[in-house]
């Protein structure tokens, strides 16, 4: 989740990703192909640093900017599309995040 939440930073054009190393060991390679993976200690530390940044990059972005298009779009398909906009990036990948959260609760 760290890995995927950091790739939102240069798509809301917030700023470079933080954690390019999990973005290959989590998403890109296969389960278990990747030695050693960072301890859940590091893990948890990541993810409350991650959500601190974001927290405050999101207080400084007005309401209007939030339906701005995002970095992925061009500008001519932005006007064709206006719903491709920041806003939109950050509620599905919010809702996405809660399906996983719930795959999490089901281990506990």
């Amino acid at each position: 989740m760290i890995a995927v939440r950091d790739s939102m930073f240069p798509l809301l054009d917030l700023g470079e990703k933080q954690y390019p190393e999990l973005y290959d060991a989590f998403v890109i390679s296969p389960d278990k192909a990747v030695e050693p993976l960072p301890s859940l200690e590091t893990l948890r530390a990541t993810w409350k640093q991650q959500l601190g940044t974001m927290q405050a990059k999101f207080e400084e972005i007005s309401a209007e900017e939030w339906f701005g298009r995002h970095t992925v779009v061009s500008e001519e398909e932005f006007l064709k599309e206006p719903h491709r906009n920041k806003l939109n990036i950050l509620l599905t990948r919010s809702t996405h995040l809660t399906y996983h959260w719930g795959q999490l609760m089901l281990l506990k």
